[in-house]
């Protein structure tokens, strides 16, 4: 009977203790992370990946048996970084398929379109009103810096400004209703 308790004992697998899963981790520590940085192409999340996979075996600890570990960490390494690609791919489309996202890119493309827009109008404005206009609205100066800028009195720099708005805003809104 001896004999065979022995033999249950050589057959049971052994555990492994703090000090033993620290030295088994560290031998093929670096082997999981070139593998998990080569499927990732990431390295800072290679390293999350593999300390996280730590933290993980050092919780089941003595669960752990020594045959075949290094199997088990590279294959819980594979099985964690395809679960991280699948949340990237989860991630990236979502971000895609976002209504707000696409507005907001919409948004952008609006936005410069209206710039050209606005910018093409006041280049065909006259000299003067589109000098008033830019020392004005872009240039924040005074009427009176304005006027003697220009060579013209305030209250022409202010009829001037307000021609040059009243343009941009009559041909803004042809624009913009058009087809209305």
């Amino acid at each position: 009977m001896r004999q065979q308790d022995q033999t249950d004992i050589a057959s049971t697998p052994i555990v492994m203790n703090s000090e033993e899963l620290n030295i088994e981790f560290m031998s093929v520590k670096d082997a999981a992370y070139r593998y998990a940085a080569s499927l990732l192409h990431d390295y800072l999340e290679a390293e999350d990946i593999v300390q996280d996979l730590y933290e993980k075996l050092w919780r089941r600890r003595l669960l752990l048996h020594k045959s075949r570990f290094r199997s088990l960490v590279i294959t819980s390494i594979r099985n964690m970084c395809l679960d991280a690609l699948r949340r990237r791919e989860r991630l990236r489309q979502t971000i895609v398929a976002t209504p707000t996202e696409a507005i907001s890119s919409n948004e952008e493309e609006s936005n410069t379109e209206l710039t050209s827009l606005i910018e093409h109008i006041i280049s065909q404005l006259p000299d003067r009103e589109r000098e008033v206009m830019h020392l004005r609205d872009c240039e924040q100066m005074e009427f009176e810096d304005i006027a003697s800028i220009v060579g013209i009195t305030e209250s022409a720099a202010r009829m001037a400004l307000s021609r040059a708005r009243q343009k941009v805003r009559d041909e803004l809104s042809k624009v913009m209703s058009y087809g209305l």
